[in-house]
């Protein structure tokens, strides 16, 4: 299977890669700098010479604070870019893969939401994934939209968390925002999960099981870490910052993955 990876070397890319070599894949991982998503022309002009089999587009503007301030350059690269990587996989009639984010939603459930939930983004980047989920839909009916919550792994916020514990014995936290801290590696085997499968086409929510607030997920970083740092748990309102985040943001993914718990101590346990 011939397999197209745009975002190769995000978050997410730099997990899925390696486990698409362990199955055998032959697949074209690309970045930004080698394959600029947001122009259309030089897009068709490489699918043109290559043939393909399926499409992960992974590429995205995930600052959501920056995306604030730049709101055209979120969308040029959220809702364009994954216009021309929807209208090619139309064109070669391949399938189409593509992970958004539980910041469709506004956040004021008190209950996770589902797929058939109705969106309602409350941020710029939140509005710009959206419009990429409908530019996927008005494209083809061969995809699947992953909506996934709190994406930690290589270089994420754990990472960023460990070494703030290297030089500080004390920190504030957001303890009045919910969601699903989930293991990048852990979508990356669904991903797989998915092509090697042929699931069924359509949206899937795919997180972690349970759920957690951001000074809880922090917390219980260094107790498994065993590193001694206070957290303190504090509101939005006392860290105040460019983009609103939903409140509550825990996605139904029907216990798809593992407990967050014990994936963040996998993950943990694998790093020295």
């Amino acid at each position: 299977m011939r397999i197209l990876v745009t975002g190769s070397t995000g978050l997410l890319g730099k997990s899925l890669c390696p486990m698409l070599d362990s199955e055998g894949f032959q697949y074209w991982a690309c970045n930004s700098k080698i394959f600029d998503v947001t122009n259309t022309k030089m897009v068709n002009e490489i699918m043109n010479k290559i043939s393909l089999d399926f499409i992960i587009h992974l590429a995205g503007y995930t600052n959501i604070d920056q995306a604030e301030d730049n709101p055209e350059l979120a969308y040029n690269v959220n809702q364009l870019g994954t216009r021309n990587i929807a209208h090619i996989a139309k064109k070669h009639n391949v399938p189409i893969l593509y992970v958004s984010t539980d910041n469709v939603f506004d956040g004021k459930s008190n209950k996770p939401y589902k797929t058939t939930d109705a969106t309602n983004p409350i941020n710029v980047y939140g509005k710009s994934k959206l419009a990429g989920e409908r530019e996927i839909i008005k494209a083809t009916k061969k995809y699947y939209i992953l909506r996934t919550s709190w994406l930690y792994g290589t270089g994420g916020y754990v990472d960023a968390m460990l070494t703030f514990s290297n030089f500080k014995k004390e920190i504030s936290v957001v303890d009045d925002q919910i969601g699903c801290p989930t293991w990048a590696d852990d979508v990356s085997k669904k991903i797989i999960e998915i092509i090697k499968e042929n699931k069924p086409y359509g949206i899937y929510h795919v997180s972690s099981s349970g759920s957690a607030s951001w000074s809880d997920f922090t917390k219980k970083i260094f107790e498994i870490k065993k590193r001694k740092v206070e957290v303190n748990a504090i509101n939005e309102s006392d860290f105040p910052r460019p983009a609103i985040r939903p409140k509550y943001c825990v996605l139904d993914s029907e216990n798809s993955l593992p407990d967050w718990k014990s994936s963040l101590e996998k993950y943990l346990l694998s790093k020295n």
